[in-house]
C-alpha cells in the first residue's frame, strides 16, 4: 500500500483521524536534528500524516519524543539511544532505536521498559498491520 493509500484508508475508515501533514520546512528541521531517521518514517509524516488516528486507536507523534517526555527517569536513562515516535493511547511506545549498524523499529516493552527491536518492519508496515490488517 503506498502512503497515498493508506492516508486514504486512514480517513475512510477512522473519519475521526485527525492527520497532519509535515511541511517541508519542518521536515528539514526534523532532518538536521535527527539524520539517522529512516526515509520511510519521514515521509510517512510528510504524505500520510502525523495526529490522531481514530478515536484513540494510535497517536503519531510530529517528530521524536525523548524517553523522558513519558517515562521515569531510571527508565529513559536505559533509554539513551531510543526515540519516541507513537503511541496506541494504552501504554504502547513505538520508537526507533539508534545503533552503530543504522536506524532500528520497535516497541517499549510496558513491563521492562527495555526496546523490542520488531524484525524488518517499517514504521508504515506497522501501521498497515496495526490499523488496516486488523481493524
Amino acid at each position: 500500500m503506498t502512503h497515498n493509500e493508506l492516508r486514504k484508508y486512514l480517513l475512510d475508515h477512522y473519519p475521526e483521524s485527525r492527520l497532519q501533514l509535515m511541511t517541508d520546512e519542518r521536515k528539514a528541521a526534523l532532518l538536521a536534528e535527527y539524520p539517522k531517521l529512516p526515509s520511510d518514517y519521514v515521509q510517512f509524516l510528510c504524505e500520510v500524516g502525523f495526529g490522531a488516528i481514530g478515536y484513540g486507536r494510535y497517536s503519531v507523534y510530529g517528530g521524536p519524543a525523548e524517553p523522558s517526555f513519558v517515562f521515569d527517569q531510571v527508565t529513559a536513562d536505559g533509554l539513551r539511544d531510543v526515540v519516541l515516535i507513537g503511541d496506541d493511547f494504552a501504554g504502547g511506545q513505538e520508537a526507533f532505536q539508534f545503533r552503530s549498524e543504522g536506524t532500528i523499529f520497535g516497541s517499549i516493552d510496558s513491563l521492562s521498559g527495555r526496546f523490542e527491536p520488531d524484525g524488518d518492519v517499517t514504521f508504515s508496515n506497522f501501521i498497515e498491520r496495526w490499523l488496516v490488517e486488523r481493524p
